[in-house]
């Protein structure tokens, strides 16, 4: 017997696609930003949106990406990156299941971030090496696991590349990352069937907004790295907000 999909209204869906599209443009561009886009927008619309099928759909827009710039991936960089998801992803899990207000760790590290970001735009110049991209690994698979937004501690360390490397490196690092932090909220139980027939029913917006995106990636790379922190301190400010309110 087949599952039935989710009965959703008509104006629901139609703003729901309209947020999946812009976030799915913004994920293709940069590299990142398709959950803090989606995730806070989606939540006001339907709270069953959050955080699993965003989990599921980011990481399908990632996967579409990254296989388009797979020779530009920084190999050796990606691989720190991904350790620290995983172990991140793994303690996300645990928080979720065995420790109540978790929400406290999302204030943690959404402050955090928002004065990583603050050091930044002064004389700390970040680079992307073996222990900046794990802490920022970790710092993403534990904020992606609980709140689906991941991206900020990534941007952070990545805002001086290149926007055609940052594009693949991290639209591959958050396609494999996000079957990492799936993985964790699978081991602990909090996966369902309805999860991914939410996500089914959003893909074509998903689909569009990607192949949309080819004809903007020329005018995203001129403002690269204010694009990348202005999305960081949105989705820090969102994940306070979600969390205060």
């Amino acid at each position: 017997m087949f599952p039935s999909f989710p009965e959703i209204a008509p104006a629901v869906y139609a703003m729901a696609l309209g947020v999946v599209f812009v976030a799915a443009i913004v994920q293709s561009t940069i590299g990142m930003g398709f959950g803090q886009v989606a995730a806070p927008l989606l939540l006001l619309i339907n709270p069953d949106f959050v955080p699993v099928p965003i989990l599921i759909m980011g990481m399908t827009v990632a996967a579409l990406n990254a296989f388009k710039g797979r020779k530009m991936v920084v190999l050796n960089e990606l691989g720190v990156a991904l350790g620290g998801r995983i172990a991140g992803s793994i303690a996300a899990g645990w928080v979720l299941v065995f420790m109540a207000g978790q929400e406290y760790f999302s204030l943690l590290f959404a402050g955090l971030i928002l004065l990583a970001i603050g050091l930044s735009l002064g004389k700390w110049h970040i680079v992307p090496d073996w222990k900046t991209l794990m802490i920022a690994g970790t710092a993403s698979g534990f904020m992606g696991t609980i709140t689906s937004v991941g991206a900020p501690p990534m941007g952070i360390v990545y805002q001086h590349s290149p926007g055609l490397t940052v594009r693949a490196t991290l639209n591959t690092f958050f396609a494999l990352g996000t079957v990492a932090s799936l993985c964790a909220l699978g081991w602990f139980g909090q996966l369902r069937q309805d999860h991914l027939l939410f996500a089914i029913v959003l893909a074509p917006a998903l689909l569009v907004g990607t192949w949309v995106s080819k004809y903007l990636t020329s005018f995203v790379d001129r403002r690269f790295r204010t694009l990348v922190l202005g999305i960081c301190v949105a989705s820090s400010l969102a994940v306070i907000w979600d969390v205060l309110t």
